[in-house]
């Protein structure tokens, strides 16, 4: 309406806010019956990630009071910080959000505090999806084949943004370990095309996201050189840890504060300030769902294994990730920067 102001008199503040203050003391049963959930994810739409989330969102309001609906909203980029710092900062604070951030969301708040607006500790973690093994692979076609031929040759490698997990990864190898990996920044979802063209030699990624992320690969077509675990997994007994190659005991210890991560691989967080019997309802309907046999049964079929931790065992992961010491922590701050 042409000239309309709202007139914002102590009074209509003070309506606005037993407004607000109303909708907070509903409790968690009601709000959700007559709420629309919406959920936000740090990527791009149609890459592995995404394509996990929105399997899970299908099942997840089911085991809501209610059955309320939900959106799902795509804020991709800044390597996850948009995202992060909207949900902080932006997002409504009375439970109708769920963010799912890229995994190096705390790792961020250490070691590329710049452009963060956010305490990892301070929001809610609702729960995680599965654990995250760091990975660097080459296509089949690559000459280089090992980490051996890594630290010899540079080697082309699609990365995203540098608060990424890939360009994390592929850094710190070269730092630590050696290796000549050349990041090419950019890339998205079409990473993996640029990797079947030649556009590259390979990518990083975790073991957990290879087959959501490549559907069509098959395991021959591409070689794992090392993966950023504490020992060798039985699955890929021939393929190397990272750790193996440090040379010190910082180094190793920089890849094992790197490896905390896990914790939030696939994970879920609502804003700081939802009421406690809010976050408790989330948390109770995320466990329900990552034991819901259809969503698992669907999962299946995407090749993804749910490994999931409770909302509270991820709250306590945090805490502890960002309590490393300073010393690591400048470390790795010096080899990113």
């Amino acid at each position: 309406m042409p000239g309309f102001r709202l007139n914002r008199t102590p009074a209509a503040a003070a309506l606005l806010g037993m407004l607000a203050g109303s909708t907070h003391a509903q409790p968690a049963a009601d709000f959700y019956r007559n709420a629309t959930l919406r959920f936000h994810l740090s990527s791009e739409p149609g890459g592995g990630f995404d394509i996990i989330a929105r399997s899970f969102a299908k099942y997840f309001t089911s085991h809501l009071p209610g059955k309320p609906s939900i959106v799902v909203v795509n804020m991709p980029g800044g390597g996850g910080t948009i995202l992060a710092n909207w949900c902080y900062n932006a997002a409504p604070k009375d439970g109708s959000v769920i963010c799912m951030p890229l995994s190096t969301m705390p790792l961020n708040q250490v070691i590329a505090p710049e452009p963060v607006r956010y305490d990892a500790n301070r929001v809610s973690w609702v729960g995680n999806l599965e654990k995250a093994t760091g990975t660097i692979l080459t296509w089949h076609t690559s000459q280089t084949k090992t980490m051996q031929d890594a630290m010899r040759r540079e080697t082309p490698m699609a990365g995203t943004g540098k608060n990424s997990i890939i360009y994390q990864l592929l850094t710190l190898s070269n730092h630590i370990i050696g290796t000549k990996f050349k990041v090419v920044l950019g890339y998205s979802t079409g990473r993996v095309l640029a990797v079947e063209r030649g556009e590259v030699d390979g990518t990083g990624s975790t073991l957990q996201n290879i087959p959501a992320m490549a559907p069509n690969w098959t395991e021959s077509q591409y070689q794992l050189l090392a993966i950023n675990a504490p020992k060798r997994l039985a699955k890929h007994a021939n393929v190397p840890t990272m750790v193996e190659f440090a040379k010190t005991d910082r180094h190793r210890a920089m890849l094992e504060f790197w490896m905390a991560q896990s914790a939030t691989a696939r994970a879920i967080f609502t804003p700081p300030g939802v009421p406690a019997d809010r976050v408790e309802v989330l948390r109770r309907a995320f466990d329900r769902t990552v034991k819901d046999p259809a969503f698992l049964a669907e999962v299946a079929k995407l090749q993804t294994i749910i490994e999931p931790d409770t909302g509270e065992e991820v709250q306590s992961e945090v805490r502890r990730l960002l309590a490393t010491s300073p010393e690591v922590a400048a470390a790795i701050v010096d080899v990113l920067k």
